[in-house]
């Protein structure tokens, strides 16, 4: 097995390790603050724990404000990633829709606005099918490797196989 790492994508590389330096500051930060605890109370009349407490109170909306940046450069990092991956979904449904004829594109248009399964009557009703015809596309389909049948009392359940699902619909 090789498990070698693609550097080519810097953005994700660097959201990776802004995540990575985040998680090491939230698991080192506790430690440091136990290790810098002073000892004694009071020192010159001036209490070190209230004192401690009143510097630690006064940082609470650095902290925040730190967390919240980290949080929007690793949001700005992915989010970029996923969006050129939709695109690229897209345009792979569109090549591949583009493969098939009228009919089967409408059957598939259906599913596609069904989130991949729809009754073989839906199918039936589109503008421009019959029953007869319908049945014709889907038997097509079926032997494509597009669809799959499944029997729904009277009718049948109509959706798209494991593979083109995956790879034609995607979630928002």
């Amino acid at each position: 097995m090789d498990f070698s790492i693609n550097f080519s994508n810097k953005r994700t590389i660097l959201g990776v390790m802004a995540l990575i330096c985040a998680i090491a500051v939230i698991f080192y930060l506790p430690t440091l603050i136990s290790y810098t605890n002073p000892q004694t109370c009071t020192i010159d009349g001036v209490c070190q724990h209230e004192q401690r407490l009143v510097f630690l109170t006064e940082l609470i909306p650095l902290f925040i404000i730190i967390g919240v940046l980290i949080g929007a450069v690793v949001f700005f990092f992915m989010a970029t990633k996923l969006d050129s991956r939709k695109k690229d979904l897209e345009g792979i449904t569109s090549a591949l829709v583009q493969f098939l004829n009228r009919d089967e594109k409408l059957v598939v248009q259906k599913l596609l606005e069904n989130n991949g399964k729809v009754l073989q009557a839906e199918i039936s009703r589109i503008e421009g099918l019959g029953k007869v015809r319908s049945h014709r596309v889907i038997q097509k389909l079926v032997d494509r490797g597009v669809i799959e049948v499944e029997k729904y009392g009277k009718t049948n359940n109509i959706k798209l196989t494991k593979a083109v699902g995956d790879s034609l619909l995607f979630k928002k």
